[in-house]
């Protein structure tokens, strides 16, 4: 079993943390700032378990690691960048986030036949604080993660026991990730999976951020027509780039994860209200900026931008 190598401090990366640490996986964490490190995470049951003090700087990987960047796209570039120098034994690195263009920024700098897992997680969780200022994180829903490998070499295989065959290290990296956060399911064309999550993404995080609501309330009345407008205008663009979706489907979808997540926040909205720098660029943005390419008008997604970057002048 590879070492997993956790960048960042945030919700999704410390539940990673906090999930290896209950289950035996070896596991290092690389906060950008250590003081807003969580120190302990609180599961649903009640339960708490601490972490490990966070190391102050990368190392060195070796080639069975696993180095997971559970950023936004924003701050994927610099990541990067700041871990080249120590990804000499081509670990796997993993790519979770939010909205697209994360795999564009890591082939520019790794290269296009780098081991690279691109991995999206339905997994809720939340960064707190406590009245003395210390940070834990909590789990607020569990959920599954879909993984995939955009890198290998087409046809991609249908199954892990096939990329097993194909490439070994990239499905001991994935089996090492089930045995930390389970379940992690291996998805032959993440690709659909990341527009099918990014179609969810464009409807909840930016009503949720703008009219500060729970997801549960994204199923209202009221907001049924632009649910159905951002819907209909993600599947002609994802259409325009031979991904075949149903308008129909994807709205019933949404519906379904703004149910099933009710209680939940957005991470959008959780951005909005701390007042940091959200991730529309890489969604409705990312939305956007594929329809003009294609010459298709996207005026319900381009307005969304536009609304949710006005939040934070």
């Amino acid at each position: 079993m590879g070492k997993l190598h956790i960048v960042g401090g945030g919700a999704i990366g410390s539940l990673i943390a906090a999930s290896a640490h209950k289950n035996g996986v070896p596991y290092d964490c690389y906060p950008r700032n250590i003081r807003t490190m969580p120190a302990c995470a609180r599961w649903q049951d009640g339960q708490s378990i601490a972490l490990k003090a966070a190391m102050p700087a990368p190392v060195v990987l070796e080639e069975g690691d696993v180095l997971i960047l559970p950023l936004k796209v924003y701050q994927l570039n610099a990541a990067l960048i700041q871990w080249l120098p120590y990804l000499t034994q081509k670990p796997t690195v993993v790519l979770m986030h939010n909205g697209m263009g994360g795999l564009e920024a890591a082939r520019d700098l790794l290269g296009v036949d780098y081991p690279l897992l691109l991995a999206t997680t339905s997994h809720g969780a939340l960064k707190e604080s406590t009245l003395s200022g210390d940070f834990y994180v909590k789990s607020t829903g569990l959920g599954a993660t879909q993984v995939g490998a955009p890198n290998v070499d087409k046809p991609s295989p249908q199954k892990l026991a096939d990329l097993f065959q194909v490439a070994p290290l990239l499905a001991n990296a994935i089996a090492t990730l089930d045995s930390a956060l389970p379940p992690v399911q291996y998805q032959s064309d993440i690709l659909k999976a990341l527009w099918t999550k990014l179609s969810v993404n464009a409807v909840i995080n930016p009503l949720t951020a703008l009219h500060n609501i729970q997801n549960k309330h994204i199923g209202n009345t009221e907001f049924e027509q632009i649910r159905i407008a951002i819907c209909n205008e993600f599947t002609q663009v994802a259409k325009a780039y031979g991904l075949d979706f149903d308008a129909r489907s994807v709205h019933e979808n949404v519906l379904s994860v703004a149910k099933a997540t009710g209680e939940n926040y957005s991470s959008m909205h959780q951005d909005v209200v701390h007042g940091r720098r959200t991730e529309i660029d890489a969604i409705n943005g990312y939305i956007v900026e594929m329809a003009k390419k294609k010459g298709i008008p996207v005026p319900e997604n381009t307005l969304l931008v536009e609304r949710v970057k006005a939040l934070s002048v």
